[in-house]
């Protein structure tokens, strides 16, 4: 360690420099009155991920009354915060369009000093070693908890500020890299539902054609549908398309979970094997990998055994909703309806039907400790299926749009691992900020 580096931790840092540890409410029952779709978001350990923090319109919000009548409680920019249960090795910022959120119960807050750079932290915090430690010191037999106790005894190295402005700025510039994917391609999502829902939910082209209107589109795509409309279990559908149970379109098959007793179905695996964990880390609906792989033996406990790229993955509990098709050929333990589309529908298709379908799905689940679809109520779900020549140009306008996301997530994946291995030889001063920028610009 390098004379001008200091080995401390968290609670010695706050007890010589000032900040604080928080944790979120406990015991405060809020009001239905104190909820508001207009306020501000109730940041729990939902919504708390590996650097980043995910909000979306089931986040829950609080109005002005909370945050008046619990002032301590809301997070500024540079806040650290840490989910206290579960997942505990995740932890995100608070950035500037960030500040002025609301700490939930589940949640631990860490301010720092000023003499201290947050995003600094915030990335030490987040790398490998501190996040093997927290699950190390979590408490809890059930579920691993953190405390304020064990945020404090977090070990951390100190460079000069200086030094820690300049790894965090070459850090966030890597961050940046992915940030600008990531919005791209929720605009290429957002592109291939609205053309989902304009050709399959609305019927935009049929309407048009059978108004007498120009459906907007080029003339090769808009001879392929009908010009009027006719009955079905589904109500009013394009004239010739027809209708099925989603068990008879596609091919729906679960998993199963090798014995974890048993080495040899796991050590040294090769085959990605998925659990609804790995789809809950995705931010788009794309699986590139999985956190553990099985061995050909342990692939041979699983009955509906390697899946082929393509395959449309849905959560079927714990919870019932997450989505991904697969780019890699993949096994998945039982808490999965897997979609294999051998028959008339595309995957693409099949994606967005359920996207559009899924409080029909959510709604056919049922149980006592936790909510579960079984494939028994999965498959009788009726689906719309189009003429198969709209299908295929369905495919021909969305999957050049999830190939763009496929290559984005890709080269998100090379530079978090460039950061990630940058991180610790930052920290320690192994590598001089000045050689790690010459190794981003060749990146970035």
């Amino acid at each position: 360690m390098e004379a001008d580096r200091r080995e401390t931790t968290i609670g010695e840092l706050l007890a010589e420099q000032g900040g604080s540890v928080k944790t979120g409410p406990f015991g405060t029952t809020l009001k239905a009155s104190e909820y508001s779709a207009e306020g501000v978001p109730l940041i729990s350990v939902r919504e708390v991920g590996y650097g980043i923090l995910r909000v979306d319109e089931s986040t829950p919000r609080v109005s002005p009354k909370v945050t008046e009548r619990l002032p301590e409680y809301l997070l500024r920019t540079g806040d650290v915060v840490f989910g206290r249960k579960g997942a505990v090795d995740r932890s995100a910022r608070i950035n500037t369009e960030q500040d002025g959120w609301f700490l939930g119960s589940d949640g631990i807050r860490l301010r720092l000093p000023e003499t201290c750079d947050s995003r600094f932290m915030a990335y030490q915090v987040q790398s490998p070693h501190a996040r093997s430690w927290l699950m190390q010191h979590a408490t809890g037999t059930t579920m691993p908890s953190l405390n304020q106790g064990v945020i404090q005894r977090i070990p951390i190295v100190l460079p000069p500020l200086a030094e820690q402005r300049a790894i965090a700025h070459i850090l966030g510039t890597l961050d940046d890299k992915i940030k600008l994917n990531r919005r791209i391609n929720e605009t290429l999502e957002e592109m291939a539902q609205a053309i989902f829902k304009s050709w399959f939910v609305a019927f935009d082209p049929v309407r048009a054609k059978t108004e007498g209107r120009d459906p907007n589109l080029p003339s090769h795509i808009a001879d392929l549908f009908p010009n009027g409309f006719e009955d079905s279990e589904l109500g009013e559908i394009p004239a010739g398309w027809n209708v099925t149970p989603i068990g008879e379109a596609v091919r729906v098959v679960g998993g199963g979970t090798p014995s974890t007793k048993e080495p040899r179905f796991w050590e040294g695996g090769l085959h990605c094997w998925a659990t609804p964990k790995d789809l809950s880390k995705l931010q788009d609906p794309i699986l590139l990998d999985t956190e553990r792989k099985v061995t050909h033996a342990g692939l041979a406990k699983i009955s509906s055994g390697l899946l082929p790229v393509g395959t449309v993955l849905l959560s079927s509990r714990a919870p019932v909703g997450y989505l991904a098709v697969a780019r890699v050929p993949v096994s998945v333990n039982q808490g999965f309806i897997a979609m294999v589309c051998e028959g008339p529908l595309t995957n693409h298709y099949v994606l967005h039907w359920a996207l559009s379908n899924m409080e029909q799905i959510e709604g056919r689940a049922s149980g006592t400790t936790f909510q579960e679809i079984s494939k028994k109520s999965f498959r009788p779900i009726l689906a719309l299926v189009p003429a198969s020549a709209v299908l295929s140009a369905f495919e021909a306008q969305v999957a050049p749009l999830y190939g763009k996301v496929t290559a984005n997530l890709q080269q998100s994946r090379s530079v978090a691992a460039i950061r990630d291995a940058l991180l610790p030889r930052l920290i320690s001063g192994e590598l001089k900020v000045s050689d790690a920028t010459r190794i981003v610009e060749r990146h970035v």
